[in-house]
């Protein structure tokens, strides 16, 4: 990863977000960008076991966080389309973000879902998604409703 900042961060190891004018995935020896972040990325890359997929959480404002998956073709990383990767809820929901965990294995992701309602419990979904071959889509395999901590 190559971040860029505004000004020399005090601490390389703790970089405070503000300085972060943007981040980018680069090719190693050749430090050739793959994929350009933006500074709205939050620092939680989550790498499949070979190396070939890639996922992160990206704000799409305040109250909305969506994954952004990559896969690799040749030497580059190719976005998959998603189309809101996450599980439908019932209720009226204020806020949303979905995250991934990890990758099961190449193909297949787990990722959480909290939503925060108007006028209900907040919420807090994990979910299976797998890539469709044949579609390139990726679908919802399974979904599980993760008991409130209290």
């Amino acid at each position: 990863m190559r971040i860029s900042c505004s000004s020399k961060p005090e601490d390389p190891n703790d970089i405070n977000s503000n300085l972060i004018t943007a981040v980018e995935l680069v090719s190693l020896p050749s430090k050739k960008g793959l994929v350009f972040f933006g500074r709205e990325y939050e620092g939680k890359l989550v790498w499949s076991q070979d190396s070939e997929w890639f996922a992160f959480p990206l704000s799409e404002g305040n109250r909305i966080t969506y994954p952004h998956l990559y896969h690799r073709s040749g030497d580059d990383f190719t976005e998959v389309k998603t189309e809101e990767l996450r599980v439908d809820v019932e209720g009226d929901v204020r806020n949303e973000y979905v995250k991934p965990i990890r990758w099961i294995k190449p193909g297949v992701l787990l990722l959480e879902q909290f939503d925060i309602f108007r006028g209900a419990e907040d919420g807090t979904y994990q979910f299976t998604a797998r890539l469709d071959e044949k579609t390139g889509k990726f679908q919802i395999i399974s979904k599980k409703k993760v008991p409130s901590k209290e």
